[in-house]
């Protein structure tokens, strides 16, 4: 489900992707947003281990579930059109380091503030916020991790370069700050609760539906 294609590879898409066109995918690179977009296309449906459909240029429409498109542009396309209508494909991925080939076993998307113990230059040192963030201490043994209150008397928040100055100050070495605003909700489950609360005071007043977090979960 990647929004730019790089050149030369292929896409799996499934029902996340929604109902916009699977052209935008092969327009700009996933290095260059605005590059043209490709005029080599393919598309490939498979649907239950097997190729049900192809197509010179890729479609539009929502995806069943159980079902992946797969779209390859220049040598993606080329490797494509090498399916035909019934062939048995399977379908499998993964996240890989691509220097040392190992696979991820945590991945997040962030901006970096902190790296090897030092603020990354530019970082924004005016514009407060309510954040978020997530910091790496004691050589990657301890995970840090930020949420500011977003009660109204403390809705001032910090500047980005605050927060790299506060996670460098608890410890972090690298650090990365993270969706905030209404975004930013901690939640924990206080020894001897039987449910999980959330333990600051969001933005928007409660919680926020998103699509992502961080989660910490300890053994009995």
């Amino acid at each position: 489900n990647q929004y730019a294609l790089p050149v030369g590879s292929i896409g799996a898409f499934t029902a996340a992707w929604g109902s916009a066109s699977r052209v935008r995918a092969t327009c700009g690179t996933d290095t260059d947003r605005a590059a043209p977009c490709s005029t080599d296309t393919y598309e490939v449906t498979v649907r239950r281990g097997r190729v049900v459909s192809t197509a010179d240029t890729p479609g539009s429409g929502s995806i069943a579930r159980g079902t992946t498109v797969l779209v390859g542009r220049e040598a993606g396309a080329q490797e494509l059109r090498k399916f035909f209508a019934g062939e048995e494909v399977k379908v499998r991925h993964r996240l890989v380091a691509s220097a040392a080939r190992v696979p991820y076993r945590f991945a997040l998307g962030g901006y970096p503030v902190l790296n090897d113990g030092k603020p990354l230059p530019g970082l924004d040192d005016r514009a407060s916020a309510v954040r978020t963030a997530v910091g790496i201490a004691d050589g990657g043994r301890r995970l840090l991790l930020l949420a500011l209150d977003g009660a109204r008397e403390f809705r001032t928040g910090l500047t980005i370069a605050e927060v790299a100055s506060v996670m460098r100050e608890l410890g972090s070495v690298d650090a990365f700050s993270l969706d905030g605003g209404g975004s930013s909700t901690l939640v924990a489950r206080e020894p001897g609760a039987a449910a999980v609360s959330v333990r600051n005071h969001p933005s928007d007043g409660v919680e926020r539906p998103v699509p992502n977090g961080i989660g910490v979960f300890s053994a009995p």
